[in-house]
């Protein structure tokens, strides 16, 4: 590893650098029986410079010493193993590693602290739906929930008095046109109506036609659809006028737009989802109907939604031309920029894996073939076996007892 270490600086695929950052935080007593209200404030300390790198395999992003030593490994992982509401581990995060973006060296910049938790959400389902996609084996269920949870969300603003302008998480095309879709123009099937009992529907899942009824459709737009609780749900009352009637979208955002509507149509209506929560459906979804050309259709879907929220925070990067190693190089603005850009950099033969030690929760770079290899450590995988170990033993105690 010594040797890998000092040739860092020559050995990878970009390099960045940043500075470390003070944290405190202000606890808030609004009002008696209201919640307490916790105000992170962070201050740049622009003389202690962290140096970071990213090289391909099970190494990641990384920070280094000034001469090029591996100082902490896997920093992307370590970011998204923070659970929600631990502030203390937030800290250490940024004391180590510097904030997201470049903030204030001579006065403390106030965060919500939710906002950040929130953030760390967003990052971690983005790489555990790459994790996901890359599995030998998929669980569909799951890139279901990190796909709606990334496409659905609405967007998290930061807005610092350091940034010239806020930065915003990626606003799917799909969330603004799904807004909007009141406004859309109608498309005139008057003919079709008089003609027969279904709308033939242009459809990139039930190709090439879709015939949908057109008293269902009636219904669910005036929102007296009884057989189907939760019909009368704002979101799927626009998603049908999207499918109906948004003829000339591009591919992506049409093949979005059937996925949406016949998962909901034939398996169930969503009520909410969250990251922490998963999906919370109207009723219980039939599962049955999820078929395979659904669940084709599902992994087009959370490809175009990854590449979005991947590209959208790629702003920060630009390439530059080394003169003297006359080799072509990235400049990096921040630490944001860094993170997504090593998310980029992962490739169909890499994952990350959440160790499989429930106490231990952290997230490793692992090759797809690497079944066997569920621990981030020898040391966490022997933790967790003797603890298992003196379990069956207790237990085996108190049956004789």
């Amino acid at each position: 590893m010594s040797q890998n270490a000092n040739n860092f600086f020559e050995n990878n695929l970009f390099r960045f650098q940043s500075c470390a950052c003070d944290c405190v935080e202000d606890i808030i007593h609004t009002a008696p029986g209201h919640p307490e209200k916790r105000i992170l404030k962070l201050q740049a300390i622009l003389e202690d410079t962290i140096h970071f790198a990213f090289a391909a395999g099970d190494i990641g992003l990384v920070r280094l010493g000034t001469k090029g030593a591996l100082i902490e490994k896997n920093v992307l992982g370590n970011l998204i193993s923070i659970k929600n509401g631990d502030t203390s581990a937030l800290f250490n995060f940024f004391k180590r590693n510097g904030f997201f973006f470049n903030i204030s060296s001579t006065e403390y910049e106030e965060i919500d602290g939710i906002l950040l938790f929130e953030l760390i959400s967003r990052i971690r389902a983005t790489v555990e739906l790459m994790s996901a996609l890359t599995a030998i084996r998929r669980d569909y269920d799951k890139i279901l929930h990190l796909t709606l949870y990334l496409l659905l969300s609405e967007p998290i603003v930061l807005d610092l008095p350091s940034l010239k302008t806020p930065y915003m998480t990626c606003v799917h095309p799909f969330l603004e046109k799904i807004k909007n879709a009141s406004n859309l123009l109608v498309v005139d099937r008057g003919q079709e109506s008089f003609d027969k009992y279904t709308y033939s529907i242009s459809d990139t899942i039930y190709s090439p036609i879709y015939e949908l009824d057109i008293n269902n459709y009636n219904d669910i737009i005036s929102g007296h659809m009884n057989s189907k609780i939760g019909s009368d749900n704002p979101f799927f009352k626009n998603l049908t006028l999207l499918y109906c009637n948004a003829i000339n979208e591009d591919l992506p955002l049409r093949e979005t737009i059937d996925f949406l509507f016949h998962y909901q149509y034939n398996v169930g209506i969503i009520k909410a989802i969250d990251y922490e929560n998963g999906i919370d459906y109207f009723t219980a979804p039939n599962k049955d109907k999820f078929d395979k050309l659904l669940k084709d259709a599902l992994i087009r879907v959370a490809h175009i939604v990854l590449g979005e929220e991947i590209n959208a925070n790629l702003d920060g990067i630009h390439p530059q031309y080394d003169a003297i190693k006359m080799y072509p190089s990235w400049n990096i603005d921040n630490l944001m920029a860094a993170l997504y850009f090593s998310i980029f950099y992962m490739t169909q033969s890499e994952l990350y894996r959440r160790c499989a030690n429930p106490n231990c929760g952290v997230y490793f770079l692992v090759r797809t073939t690497s079944t066997r290899k569920k621990y981030c450590s020898d040391e966490c995988r022997n933790r967790f076996q003797q603890h298992k170990y003196r379990q069956r033993k207790r237990s085996k105690q108190e049956r004789h007892e």
